[in-house]
């Protein structure tokens, strides 16, 4: 947990004080806190009586995409600013106010809604019928319009097979930015019948089965565990970027950008390379190979 992490930071920093030490310590690693949403106490809960996509716009929700005579989906105000974070949710079939029902109360809309802008995420909530109707057309209208450079998807019960069918014909360089795909229930990797191998090794790296035990939590619990996961997946894909661009510093057959240029003998020489089996290629899947190995020897995620 962060927070006797953070206790422990204050008191080290009061004895500081106390002791007239101002010399600053060294490798102290700063990990972003997951924050609650603070609500007032007579604040009614809100979304629980939303049926339809225009029910919940008057909980701070904007129908999507823009324009549009039928909405597919709602989406927080920050969505087209956001450049940070997006939280996609594919929700099973119900009301509006509930993404997945067999959840119970952990299902509703307004707890992903509040904990999702609490913690500097750009929320788009589909509708069940127009995502089920047209996964791939539908999918593309509403997501394109986020900047999101790390965006996540929460899947709810037996919707995998929808997400699969709205990414199949997206392009690895777009669909690589959904770096974390949650999902609930008894849905598996195995049910994703994924036709490119770039989206099953992608897939492969970035879901998570969240425990079946996980709506037994009180609400507040079982929330603060979720985005905790999601801080958890973020930090360990920074790791593993910076790690891979530190990896270019040592290339010798390739341009360093502000480094090493090559001359123009050495670039008409390599014009007739393997581009799939060059330094640069065998460097970025040493590095996915690295990244698909980290994510198999984590354990699988539990609740204390």
């Amino acid at each position: 947990r962060t927070v006797p992490n953070f206790r422990h930071a204050m008191l080290r920093c009061l004895a500081g004080i106390c002791s007239g030490n101002s010399a600053p310590e060294e490798n102290v690693v700063l990990v972003r806190q997951v924050v609650k949403p603070i609500r007032p106490l007579d604040c009614k809960e809100p979304c629980v009586q939303a049926k339809t996509l225009k029910h919940l716009t008057k909980y701070g929700l904007a129908l999507a995409p823009p324009g549009a005579d039928v909405p597919i989906a709602v989406v927080s105000s920050n969505f087209e600013t956001n450049s940070s974070r997006l939280l996609v949710v594919v929700p099973a079939p119900g009301d509006a106010a509930v993404w997945d029902p067999s959840l119970g109360e952990h299902g509703n809309v307004a707890h992903m809604m509040l904990w999702a802008e609490a913690n500097g995420y750009a929320s788009a909530f589909f509708s069940y019928e127009a995502l089920s109707a047209a996964p791939a057309e539908n999918w593309d209208r509403v997501v394109r319009g986020s900047p999101a450079r790390h965006a996540t998807v929460i899947v709810a019960s037996g919707m995998l097979n929808c997400l699969q069918a709205a990414l199949q014909s997206v392009h690895p360089l777009l669909f690589s930015r959904f770096r974390t795909v949650c999902i609930f229930g008894a849905d598996t990797l195995e049910d994703f019948n994924a036709q490119t191998p770039e989206l099953r090794r992608h897939l492969e790296g970035s879901t998570v089965a969240i425990p079946s035990t996980w709506h037994q939590l009180e609400t507040q619990v079982a929330y603060q565990y979720l985005f905790e996961l999601l801080r958890d997946k973020e930090e360990r894909w920074h790791t593993l970027e910076l790690k891979k661009y530190a990896g270019f510093q040592g290339l010798k057959e390739n341009d360093m950008p502000g480094l090493k240029r090559m001359g123009v003998d050495q670039r008409v020489q390599r014009l007739d390379r393997d581009r799939n089996d060059d330094e640069l290629a065998r460097l970025l899947k040493k590095h996915e190979e690295a990244r698909s190995k980290a994510e198999d020897s984590e354990e699988e995620p539990g609740i204390d």
